[in-house]
């Protein structure tokens, strides 16, 4: 089971008078095996939420299970099942070392299960090129620097390293917004692709609702850092209750629709 559930979780930068509360007393889980989309405008906390997830930040209260063990502060075995959680970045290059080569990156990643440190140097190289294929990438490349690969490329080399630690959880942030348009859609399928063959949960997080509707079962809808409101994606888009939503909901454009002026989207 990997679920990844979320409950009564509260998150503050900075501490006494000048702490902020960022995240207040979300509560809603991403069922095993689904994809889950998770969004909101700038700033209401769901990047936040999701790097709480892997420990780059510390609820002052409630808690985060996975597969039903609290990572809340983990030590010991609670650690070990943290580790089966990663995080796929909105910029490639913040998890990139730009003087090391993407096959090294990538065969990097194999030490956080072990898995590095039981095989030789052929095994490695070829389960780096297993990744790279899993990632539609021509593992040919795996000698070349990351400023020798185009953003979407990156981007692919960031999932095939999220993968190498074998996670039971992927938490997908803003993947393709720094992408070209024309990149996004091969990147999203490719996601669709992987989550399916290796039956991960995921948690995406998008401002694009088209996105979202077509690639999450479910949504969770965030503002100002609390949950306003959470169900099947095409029921919460397509038929949202709250005013909140709806406004996410009309401020995505449709053809047809004038961006300005009466009758605009937004």
């Amino acid at each position: 089971m990997s679920d990844l559930v979320f409950e009564n979780v509260g998150i503050r930068y900075g501490s006494g008078r000048s702490a902020h509360e960022v995240v207040r007393g979300v509560s809603f889980t991403v069922p095993s095996g689904r994809t889950v989309g998770l969004v909101g405008e700038s700033g209401s906390g769901k990047s936040t939420l999701a790097r709480a997830v892997v420990g780059l930040h510390e609820p002052y209260t409630g808690r985060i299970l996975v597969g039903g063990t609290d990572v809340v502060g983990a030590r010991g075995s609670a650690a070990s099942v943290r580790r089966t959680v990663q995080m796929i970045f909105q910029d490639a290059n913040s998890c990139l070392n730009p003087r090391m080569s993407i096959g090294a990156s990538i065969e990097e990643a194999l030490a956080v299960r072990g898995r590095s440190a039981r095989r030789d140097r052929a095994q490695r190289r070829s389960e780096v090129c297993a990744l790279l294929e899993m990632v539609e990438l021509d593992p040919a490349r795996a000698g070349d620097l990351p400023m020798q690969l185009s953003g979407g490329q990156r981007q692919r080399v960031a999932i095939a390293r999220a993968l190498a630690a074998e996670p039971r959880i992927l938490l997908a942030d803003e993947i393709t917004s720094a992408l070209d348009v024309s990149v996004q859609g091969t990147v999203l399928n490719l996601l669709m692709r992987v989550q399916q063959r290796l039956d991960l949960t995921v948690l995406f997080i998008s401002h694009n609702l088209a996105v979202v509707r077509q690639l999450c079962e479910d949504v969770a809808v965030l503002k100002d850092g609390e949950l306003v409101e959470a169900g099947p994606a095409t029921e919460v888009i397509d038929h949202p209750q709250h005013p909140y939503t709806q406004e996410l909901v009309r401020a995505v454009p449709r053809i047809g629709t004038p961006l300005f002026g009466e009758g605009a989207a937004i």
